[in-house]
């Protein structure tokens, strides 16, 4: 186990790679990070850019977008997280990696978290939650951990299927209706079999997910 490359350094120590193609992006990413006094950033515009500068850079923390060139399956942000957390990547594999997104659903974050994604951003930008996810990064002691050749975090959000159980049916009519019916209740006898109604226990995924990246 071992702990990521820009663990509790500050923002104005960074080397940040963003990739994303979008040059519209690229400057709000420049102007916010420069707030930031962020001073060292560079640009990839699509993964194998990205590539050759994780090899010859070695980023301290990468800004990756999700939809790259209209959403191409090879040329896409998820491909470039599962590349980067090889363990033959090393030492480059345990770089933390902030995936950006306009489409956060379900699937897609259970996909980052799978492949090792350090936090995730969503679209449109805000500068105030853009600094807490990069601060939250640099403080972040999670273990690095290596399992069938690539790296996955410690601890990462993970869904587990809703759990049932059995829940009492509380019927305030009962008794009224036995009444107006005119049930003699003395005759009423216990039931071994009650009532149940099968409800399903609180989404610990949507819990973590709201709290996390929303």
């Amino acid at each position: 186990m071992t702990k990521h490359n820009a663990l509790f350094k500050t923002l104005d120590e960074l080397n940040i790679l963003i990739l994303e193609d979008n040059m519209s992006m690229v400057k709000i990413y420049k102007h916010i990070l420069g707030n930031f006094n962020v001073k060292t950033i560079s640009i990839a515009n699509n993964v194998e850019s990205a590539k050759e500068l994780v090899k010859i850079e070695q980023p301290d923390l990468i800004i990756c977008d999700f939809i790259l060139n209209g959403n191409d399956n090879v040329n896409n942000g998820l491909a470039f997280l599962r590349w980067i957390r090889q363990v033959e990547m090393a030492p480059s594999c345990f770089t933390p990696v902030l995936m950006a997104t306009g489409h956060a659903s379900r699937r897609i974050v259970l996909e980052f978290n799978k492949y090792g994604a350090s936090a995730i951003v969503v679209k449109p930008l805000s500068p105030v939650i853009l600094k807490q996810r990069l601060e939250n990064i640099l403080s972040d002691t999670r273990a690095y951990i290596v399992e069938a050749g690539r790296v996955i975090i410690d601890g990462s959000v993970k869904y587990t299927k809703p759990k049932t159980q059995d829940k009492l049916v509380y019927d305030p009519g009962f008794l009224s209706r036995l009444v107006k019916n005119d049930v003699n209740l003395n005759e009423l006898k216990e039931k071994k079999d009650k009532v149940q109604l099968e409800v399903e226990e609180e989404d610990m995924f949507a819990k973590d997910f709201n709290a996390h990246f929303l």
